[in-house]
């Protein structure tokens, strides 16, 4: 995959090769998972989708499940988390992977619009065949699973891990994991899986601490994935109300959920709802966060508090 990969795996000393087995086969899952999903391979169910607006496109069940969750992500979040702002991200420069600058994303040219003029089609104008295996996008729509896919990813592994007799499992992709079942005896005295995540100042190797007992932690940033176009510095974050790079005062903000892809797709609505609504957010929806504004202010919600004299903090069953 592009993105780090990190997988932890607990079970049986006696049955290695058991757990080599599993291993293999939940990395050659993830390997499946991208080349279906990502926007910078000419042949992905997604390339498929978004370059096939208006037609029915067959894909795979996995497919269906991301494509699901996206709607789900946009409806809940009242559309501040936009999968749909693809065309947006191209228009700002982000063409090619950051990671790959030989894989670009191919948009026809009806595809790449001046957003703001027209808002066009929305997540809610999908339409989704969970029987015949297949999806319908609008014309004037294109997707793009970053702001989801490796917390959903992480999902599916983790679940794939439990379902070949590992007794626990954490995978991370990029940094966003997602934990479940017995954590590894070296957790400490709190139990619960033992993680690390960047706040406030991750230059000079600040960190929040966490134990948790499962579920998924996923970390938007303005200070990743950020490129020069036209003479400008843009970051990947695009507000969905102005189809521009976001101006958020914030740099990142981390979310606790039970699953990765909520958390994903709620730390990307947090961080554009600014220092001012990214707590509001959280508490409104029943999660656990953390945001550091670009000033190193440090926020959380009251489950998690936290401050820069004391950044780290246990957090037992989550």
């Amino acid at each position: 995959m592009a993105s780090e990969l990190q997988i932890v795996v607990v079970g049986d000393e006696d049955h290695d090769r058991t757990l080599d087995q599993a291993l293999a086969q939940t990395v050659g899952l993830l390997d499946d998972l991208e080349a279906r999903w990502s926007r910078f391979l000419p042949h992905s169910d997604i390339t498929q989708l978004n370059n096939s607006p208006g037609a029915w496109v067959d894909v795979d069940p996995f497919t269906i499940t991301l494509v699901v969750s996206m709607i789900e992500a946009w409806h809940t979040t009242d559309g501040v988390f936009d999968p749909s702002i693809l065309p947006a991200l191209v228009d700002a420069g982000y063409r090619a992977s950051i990671d790959d600058p030989w894989r670009v994303t191919i948009l026809p040219d009806g595809q790449l619009v001046a957003l703001g003029d027209d808002p066009g089609p929305t997540m809610g104008d999908i339409e989704v065949d969970r029987s015949g295996v297949a999806v319908r996008l609008p014309a004037g729509l294109a997707l793009d699973p970053g702001g989801i896919g490796k917390g959903l990813a992480a999902d599916l592994a983790v679940q794939r891990l439990l379902d070949l007799g590992v007794a626990g499992a954490l995978v991370s992709i990029g940094g966003d994991m997602t934990m479940a079942g017995t954590p590894p005896p070296t957790s400490g005295e709190a139990g619960g899986w033992c993680i690390s995540v960047e706040a406030p100042d991750p230059s000079n190797g600040e960190r929040c601490r966490l134990s948790l007992n499962g579920g998924g932690v996923a970390t938007s940033s303005t200070r990743s994935r950020r490129w020069v176009h036209a003479g400008r510095e843009h970051h990947h974050l695009i507000d969905p109300y102005t189809t521009a790079p976001s101006s958020t005062d914030l740099a990142t903000v981390t979310v606790i959920a039970r699953s990765g892809w909520i958390a994903e797709a709620h730390a990307t609505a947090a961080l554009l709802a600014g220092s001012d609504g990214a707590i509001d957010h959280l508490d409104r929806h029943g999660l656990t966060g953390l945001a550091v504004g670009l000033d190193g202010s440090l926020q959380s919600t009251a489950d998690l508090a936290v401050s820069r004299e004391a950044v780290s903090r246990e957090l037992v069953d989550r």
